[in-house]
C-alpha cells in the first residue's frame, strides 16, 4: 500500500473518533425519547402519582437541583476558582446529558400534564433551554475536534487536509477524479476566503461534497471495472484492485470532508456565537421561572 494511502486510511480512522461518540449521543436520545413515549402513554391512561405527592414532589425537587447543575458548567469556564475542578471536556459531557435527562425528570414530575400558568412557563422555559442546547452542541461539534475536544482552528483542520495524502500521485490512473478534486478544493477556498461565506454558499458547499463524493465513488468504480476487464485480471489481481477501491474511496471521503470543514468553519464560529446571544437569556428566563414555580407552589 502506497505511503500516500497509508495516510488517507489513517486519516480517515481519526475522522471516524467523533461519530462514535454521535452514535453514542444519538442512542442516549433514542434510549430518551422512547423513555418519553413510554411515560406518556402510560400517564395518559391512568395517574400514578400528583405533582404534589410525596413521589411527585420528590422528583421535581431532584429534576430541579439538576437543572441548577447546569450552571456550573459555565462557572467551570469562566470563574477562575474552578478552573482547577476537572476537566473541561468531562464537564461539558456531563452538562449535555444533565440537560435532557433534568427536562425528562421533570416531565414525570408534572405527570406529562400542565396543571397552572407559572407552571406551564417554567416548563416551555425548560423545553427552549433544552433544545436550544441540543443545536449548540452540533455547532460546538464543527468547530471542535470530536465532541469534547479542544476548539479547532481553520489551520488545524487544513492541516488535517494536507495529510490526507496526496492526491495528484494517489490517482493518476484516474485524472479525472484528481482533477475535481482540486477544482472542488479551489472553488471552496475561494467563497470561504476572509471567512465571509454566505449561508446560501455555505449550503451549496455542503451538497456539492455530498453529490462529489458519491459520483467520484461511482466513477472511480468504473474506472477500476473497465481496467480490470480491458486488462483481463486475475482472481489475485481483482482482490488487489478491490482492496484499492477501498482505500481510495477512503481517501476521497476524508478529503471532501477536509475541504468542507475547512470552508465552513468561520460561518459554524459565527454561528455558535449567535447561538450563545440566544442561548444565555433563555437560561436566565429558565431559573427564573423555576424559581417562581417552586415559590408559588409553596405559598399558594
Amino acid at each position: 500500500m502506497s505511503s500516500q494511502l497509508q495516510e488517507g486510511v489513517a486519516f480517515e480512522r481519526r475522522k471516524a473518533k467523533p461519530v462514535s461518540k454521535d452514535s453514542a449521543w444519538i442512542l442516549f436520545l433514542v434510549v430518551i425519547t422512547l423513555i418519553l413515549i413510554a411515560g406518556y402513554l402510560m400517564f395518559s391512561s391512568q395517574k400514578f402519582f400528583e405533582p404534589g405527592d410525596d413521589i411527585g414532589y420528590n422528583l421535581g425537587l431532584f429534576g430541579g437541583i439538576m437543572l441548577l447543575s447546569l450552571l456550573l458548567y459555565p462557572l467551570r469556564k469562566r470563574v477562575k476558582i474552578f478552573r482547577s475542578f476537572g476537566l473541561l471536556p468531562g464537564w461539558f459531557k456531563w452538562h449535555m446529558v444533565l440537560g435532557i435527562l433534568a427536562p425528562t425528570i421533570i416531565l414525570f414530575h408534572a405527570t406529562f400534564h400542565i396543571k397552572s400558568v407559572n407552571a406551564g412557563v417554567a416548563l416551555i422555559c425548560m423545553f427552549l433551554v433544552s433544545g436550544s442546547g441540543t443545536f449548540g452542541r452540533f455547532f460546538y461539534t464543527k468547530i471542535h475536534h470530536g465532541l469534547y475536544g479542544r476548539q479547532a482552528t481553520v489551520n488545524e483542520i487544513k492541516s488535517d487536509l494536507e495529510r490526507s495524502g496526496d492526491v495528484k500521485s494517489t490517482f493518476d490512473f484516474a485524472p479525472d477524479i484528481e482533477v475535481k478534486l482540486a477544482e472542488f478544493r479551489d472553488k471552496s477556498e475561494q467563497n470561504s476566503q476572509a471567512g465571509k461565506l454566505g449561508l446560501v454558499k455555505f449550503v451549496v458547499i455542503g451538497m456539492q461534497a455530498n453529490k462529489l463524493s458519491r459520483t467520484l465513488v461511482k466513477e472511480l468504480h468504473d474506472t477500476l471495472q473497465a481496467q480490470s476487464r480491458n486488462k483481463n485480471f486475475t482472481s489475485a489481481q481483482i482482490s488487489a484492485m478491490e482492496l484499492k477501491f477501498t482505500e481510495c474511496k477512503a481517501l476521497i471521503y476524508s478529503y471532501l470532508r477536509a475541504v468542507r470543514d475547512a470552508s465552513q468553519f468561520h460561518t459554524y464560529e459565527r454561528l455558535f456565537s449567535y447561538w450563545h446571544i440566544f442561548h444565555i437569556p433563555l437560561v436566565y428566563m429558565m431559573v427564573f421561572s423555576g424559581f417562581y414555580h417552586v415559590y408559588a407552589v409553596h405559598a399558594y
